[in-house]
């Protein structure tokens, strides 16, 4: 049963010796190579059965030692108890051992130890559900140690930053499940980024342009989506005209492709509209005057070799009336 652990091995000859032990430490001690839960006396139980579930258990120097009874044990924490099944009752220990890989499956927790004690974890939350002290050579089950009041004090707007803004009723339900713990009460505040979040769009200021005719001045603007389109779209550029209102979206595989569009569009409406572009504003690239300049240079050696001719309106261009 034993792998091995913190073990007294009593002879032969003293067993009644030990059981005739008035004193007996009550304390549990956590042992990672116990495979079972070993304890010396029924008096530390709360639940005593006669039957054995083994008749004995192999201890640290191939030794057999026997098992008279088997029972259940309670360690109590400020949140709820943490169960000990299948205690072993056997008069021949002398410390009595919790196997930690019995202990976190019976209470769905997690056992992390450091160099000034242990803490109880719940397996889902990361909650501490005990903290034991120790400074001694084992790791004793001690009364639990008091948790720093900076870490219960714990609001609900502060869980609803933490797990990315959820709707106070799945904080609600987080807490009611003990999900999550929280001990003051609700706050006024409003969120400020979940206001953001439901804003139509930003806002902007009023603008003093006045224009007679369309393509006086165009808007311009890069999306980007969220997800590559079946086609192997990502971005999209628009171009929006102050007088009509109208606009026109071009798909793009990647932003560098956003002069070759521009060229297009200019091209579509010299040709469609016999008219020319007298203004062009964008939030994007464009407006980078290193990026500007080489754009018209890159335009102006077009005209200049030749290559620049007036197409057809593309077939992947969408308009749509605002």
């Amino acid at each position: 049963m034993f792998r091995r652990g913190i073990l007294g091995v009593v002879p032969c000859g003293l067993p009644s010796a030990f059981s005739t032990m008035a004193n007996r430490d009550p304390t549990w001690n956590m042992d990672t190579g116990a495979s079972s839960h070993l304890n010396s006396h029924t008096s530390n139980l709360n639940i005593v059965y006669n039957k054995c579930l083994y008749p004995s258990v192999c201890v640290g120097d191939g030794k057999f030692i026997p098992v008279t009874n088997t029972g259940h044990s309670i360690l109590p924490t400020l949140n709820h108890p943490l169960h000990l099944h299948n205690v072993l009752v056997t008069s021949n220990i002398i410390k009595n051992l919790i196997s930690v890989r019995q202990f976190i499956r019976d209470n769905n927790c997690t056992v992390e130890f450091d160099a000034f004690g242990f803490s109880v974890k719940d397996f889902l939350t990361r909650h501490i559900l005990l903290r034991c002290d120790s400074s001694g050579d084992l790791y004793p089950v001690t009364s639990p140690s008091p948790t720093p009041h900076a870490l219960l004090s714990v609001s609900l707007s502060t869980w609803h930053q933490r797990l990315g803004y959820p709707e106070e009723e799945v904080l609600r339900s987080f807490v009611s499940r003990q999900f999550i713990s929280c001990n003051k009460d609700k706050s006024s505040h409003v969120c400020h980024t979940c206001q953001l979040g439901k804003h139509v769009r930003l806002p902007f200021s009023s603008s003093n342009s006045i224009v007679s005719r369309s393509f006086e001045i165009v808007h311009s603007d890069i999306w980007t989506s969220p997800i590559v389109s079946s086609g192997g779209f990502k971005y999209y550029v628009l171009f929006l005209d102050h007088y009509s209102h109208y606009l026109w979206i071009y798909p793009l595989r990647a932003k560098s492709k956003m002069f070759q569009k521009f060229l297009h569009f200019r091209s579509y409406v010299n040709n469609q509209f016999k008219s020319d572009i007298s203004a062009f504003q964008c939030d994007h690239e464009v407006s980078d005057p290193h990026w500007r300049d080489a754009m018209y240079d890159e335009y102006n050696a077009l005209i200049k070799n030749g290559t620049w001719i007036l197409v057809s309106k593309p077939p992947n261009v969408i308009g749509q009336y605002l």
